[in-house]
């Protein structure tokens, strides 16, 4: 009867050695489709808006040309701003106050002495025009931007284009010292792959000299969407991101929106809001064994003291963020109406953000990485455009809806990113909790130098990771 039976169970083994790997497969190929769909269906959906004044026409299409832009000033322009200048009412400062309690009085005056008396706006706008500017409609509002081609491409290579986008209190102007490495790279002996771009910058809808949103709750969302259509508008399918603060926010979303569309996106700040007890814990665990949370060195040297770091310092710098995420209009009439205010306002972020120990310093450190025609530039795009308070309710159109700033990151960025974490930066991310978002991590940084404002501060350093992390998506 044993006999018998074997040749019976022989007949099973054949069956299950064919039907198990075929099983296995199924099951596998299932695994697989369900993974790659939900990939596929958790995107952020574009949706569409409408921002210009009144109702939207129902007539007639929108005018989707591209309208070549310069900037202009005038005599009426520069003596109003100098007459302000006249009438600045000084503050006396505290003893020994550095820029313990904001912008130091005393190097205030000096500011606005060299701001009256030797900055040459007609100059610097000179040098704003030297890169092609350009407006276009987009649902209802005029879209600012400039576009940067390279003025020689050697035969064979491909132009990555590249859209860079600023943040708060900054401009399209932050750039300006980048886009030469990137469109010019062997002309300033960076040779990274023989990578060149096309660079675009656009100003954000209410900053600078992009129209501001006339209706409520423009949010990054809503950057995100107009600012792929301005891709598409320009011709472009395909194409490279890059941002940092406000920057870092709506290209991530551009990602999450149309990931198709993105080659690549490259970061100099990340969003990581959420808590759980798991981060607690791993918070915890680092500061002693940070290897066991996937801490590396660097991470636990920049983010511990945990409660200095983190806690402190965040809440030292960001006053300035509670009143434009909740009743902008109220301390924005003031700074639209004095210049001496606004350059107080904008130039103190320039100061701390940009280094942490220039809080000790009577100058806040300013001028040791940038000169003053480089930061009254920045401050007079503000200024003559009155995008002050338009650029502050960008905060309360984003916070309104998501307190955190975390509700986007339930949706993953899929597509390759680089990250360059600079070590002055406001708040350090290690790269195992930036891949809770950006599932596809291809390169990360640690950066030797520099702080917020990396693309004004530190353009070579910047250039060179973007390149470097162009080149290895190039390569996948």
């Amino acid at each position: 009867q044993a006999i018998l039976c074997l040749p019976r169970s022989f007949e099973y083994s054949q069956k299950n050695a064919v039907l198990v790997p075929v099983a296995a497969l199924g099951v596998g190929g299932m695994l697989l489709y369900w993974l790659r769909s939900g990939r596929k269906i958790k995107t952020i959906d574009m949706g569409d808006g409408w921002w210009g004044s009144g109702e939207r026409s129902l007539k007639g299409k929108e005018d989707a040309s591209i309208r070549p832009f310069k900037i202009e000033t005038s005599d009426k322009e520069i003596e109003d701003l100098h007459r302000r200048l006249d009438q600045f009412r000084f503050t006396p400062h505290v003893e020994g106050a550095a820029f313990h309690y904001g912008f130091n009085s005393s190097y205030l005056r000096k500011v606005v002495a060299y701001w009256r008396n030797q900055f040459d706006w007609r100059k610097q706008v000179e040098v704003l025009n030297k890169y092609p500017h350009f407006h276009t409609t987009i649902e209802g509002i005029d879209i600012h931007f400039i576009h940067v081609k390279p003025p020689y491409v050697p035969h064979g290579r491909a132009v990555q284009p590249l859209l860079m986008v600023h943040g708060w209190p900054g401009s399209f102007y932050e750039f300006y010292k980048i886009i030469p490495l990137l469109t010019e790279p062997a002309k300033h002996g960076l040779n990274e792959g023989d990578m060149v771009f096309e660079v675009i910058c656009p100003s954000i809808p209410g900053y600078g000299f992009s129209e501001a949103p006339h209706q409520k709750e423009f949010d990054s969302i809503a950057t995100a969407r107009i600012f792929h259509k301005l891709m598409n508008r320009l011709g472009f399918k395909k194409y490279y991101l890059q941002g940092g603060d406000w920057g870092s926010r709506i290209t991530t979303n551009m990602a999450q929106m149309l990931p198709q569309s993105v080659k690549g996106l490259h970061l100099n700040l990340v969003f990581i809001a959420r808590q759980s007890l798991g981060r607690l814990i791993c918070t915890m665990l680092g500061a002693y064994v940070p290897w066991l949370v996937g801490f590396s060195r660097e991470d636990a040297r920049r983010f511990y003291p945990f409660i200095q770091k983190n806690v402190y310092d965040v809440l030292r710098e960001s006053g300035y963020l509670h009143i434009q995420a909740t009743k902008p209009d109220t301390a924005g009439c003031g700074l639209n109406d004095s210049p001496v205010g606004l350059a107080a306002y904008i130039l103190e972020k320039f100061s701390t953000w940009t280094d942490k120990s220039f809080l000790h310093r009577d100058d806040g450190g300013l001028e040791s990485k940038y000169s003053l025609d480089e930061l009254l530039t920045n401050v007079m795009i503000y200024w003559v455009t009155s995008s002050i308070v338009s650029s502050m309710r960008y905060y309360k159109e984003n916070f309104s809806k998501d307190p955190h700033l975390n509700a986007h990151n339930r949706v993953g960025v899929y597509v390759p990113t680089g990250i360059a974490a600079f070590p002055q930066e406001i708040v350090h991310v290690p790269r195992v909790w930036a891949k809770d978002v950006y599932k596809n991590i291809v390169t990360y940084s640690y950066m030797p130098r520099g702080g917020h404002f990396a693309a004004f501060e530190e353009p070579k350093l910047l250039a060179q990771d973007i390149m470097q992390f162009v080149q290895k998506v190039e390569q996948l």
